[in-house]
């Protein structure tokens, strides 16, 4: 049931956009060992992040897709997306070694007719690094599918009605993109791109929604590695510990 309902999701899929969603730049901001530049989206419905250590949080609350709720729905799904675009840039004596994005929201499903109603959530990641241990370079690229729960799809006829929580992480490994590109060393300057796609439908009779949740709607935390030449200067300093000790 579900590979057939999934086909009739693409089949029918419309792109709807609120008419009020617009670009947005949100600027940059400082992390610990990190800075996140040019942040930005193509129609503003991921809202301003906040920092925390290395990590952007966003908070969305205007991210949804509901159906009925739209003109057209039904008989063609209500499908809204949005692009985040940000550079992560590490600061002196620091690598970037992974980033780890997740998100989370929940979706609805109901009916008084015990009519058909399903959604959908799909995350795609582009990663290019600019710089590696602070040298331009070209063509270091990937992407990757955030992995969600219940795959990304809920249906009436295998969820059932009522409100489920769905999560989605993805884990970026930077270390194997520059190895895939037979390219050695380490980031220090990524741009990421994340395309964000909700779909609702439901058949006459039933209305569906899915939303990405104002708290938790998406975190992307970096976690970067300290820099040889530092490493080497903590080396020391431990070691000179260790002799004042002695003394």
């Amino acid at each position: 049931m579900r590979s057939i309902s999934i086909a009739a999701l693409a089949l029918f899929s419309a792109l709807l956009l609120s008419s009020t969603s617009h670009a947005a730049s949100y600027g940059n901001f400082g992390g610990s060992t990190v800075d996140f530049l040019n942040v930005r989206d193509q129609n503003g419905l991921f809202g301003a992040p906040t920092v925390s250590v290395d990590s952007l949080d966003f908070s969305p609350n205007t991210f949804e897709a509901i159906c009925p709720g739209a003109p057209t729905c039904p008989p063609s799904p209500v499908q809204v997306d949005d692009t985040l675009t940000l550079t992560i840039d590490a600061r002196n004596g620091s690598f970037i070694d992974d980033v780890l994005l997740t998100e989370a929201g929940d979706t609805s499903l109901s009916s008084f007719l015990n009519a058909f109603a399903a959604t959908s959530v799909t995350a795609t990641v582009f990663v290019d690094i600019f710089e590696i241990n602070g040298v331009a370079v070209n063509n270091i690229n990937g992407n990757a599918q955030m992995v969600f729960t219940q795959g990304g799809v809920f249906e009436s006829t295998d969820e059932g009605y009522g409100t489920h929580v769905w999560t989605g992480s993805l884990l970026i490994d930077l270390d194997q993109i520059i190895s895939n590109a037979g390219g050695t060393g380490r980031a220090t300057l990524v741009e990421i791109n994340l395309n964000n796609t909700l779909v609702a439908f439901a058949a006459s009779g039933a209305s569906a929604r899915i939303e990405k949740k104002d708290i938790d709607g998406l975190a992307i935390t970096v976690v970067p590695e300290p820099g040889t030449a530092l490493l080497m200067g903590l080396g020391l300093a431990g070691l000179a510990a260790i002799r004042r000790s002695r003394a």
